[in-house]
């Protein structure tokens, strides 16, 4: 009993993170600057683009994106 218990306690918490991952994801997209996509993953929400580390040094836009994400 306390096994199966425990197991629903991990599905939903997992339902919940993916949850979160979405609408971060969701929030994110709508503020990202062009070039940037967001999407959410398993580990949390992905930012990937052409020249994105560089971007994230010379765009203060990206990098207020990114605090707020996390």
């Amino acid at each position: 009993m306390f096994e199966r218990a425990m197991e629903a306690a991990r599905r939903r918490g997992e339902a919940r993170a993916r949850d979160v991952a979405r609408r971060l994801a969701e929030a994110a997209a709508a503020e990202a600057p062009a070039g940037v996509r967001v999407e959410a993953s398993d580990e949390g929400v992905r930012l990937s683009g052409r020249g994105l580390a560089r971007r994230m040094v010379t765009e203060p836009a990206l990098r207020w994106l990114i605090g707020r994400v996390r």
